[in-house]
């Protein structure tokens, strides 16, 4: 019995010192057969044009945004969060200034700034 209790406080020392193993956890990073499709179908389900490196534009107007909010890991909602602050942002301090409007697209997570 003696053996036993120390072999079962060696686990409990090892697993307390390296923690719970992420696959038990549910904290495993998830597999994706073809990770740039599926970047490329996500980006274009949100109305972007899927670019090298992973990265994501779309167009309003004559200009060329980068979507933040879309990455390898889906639609990152708090990016997309701070997207839309940054733009209320700029329209409460734009006062002073002459009046150039500022538009948040929910969809890309893409505060367009119009001339």
């Amino acid at each position: 019995m003696s053996r036993r209790g120390w072999v079962l406080a060696g686990l409990v020392v090892v697993f307390l010192t390296l923690g719970v193993p992420r696959w038990l956890a549910g904290d495993v990073a998830r597999s994706v057969p073809n990770a740039q499709a599926e970047f490329s179908k996500l980006c274009r389900e949100h109305g972007g044009t899927p670019a090298a490196m992973q990265r994501c534009s779309v167009r309003y107007g004559r200009r060329v945004y980068l979507m933040d909010a879309i990455t390898p890991d889906g639609f990152d909602e708090d990016t997309a969060r701070y997207q839309r602050q940054g733009c209320e942002q700029q329209e409460s301090h734009a006062p002073s200034r002459p009046r150039r409007p500022f538009i948040y697209h929910p969809a890309t997570g893409v505060c367009e700034h119009r001339p």
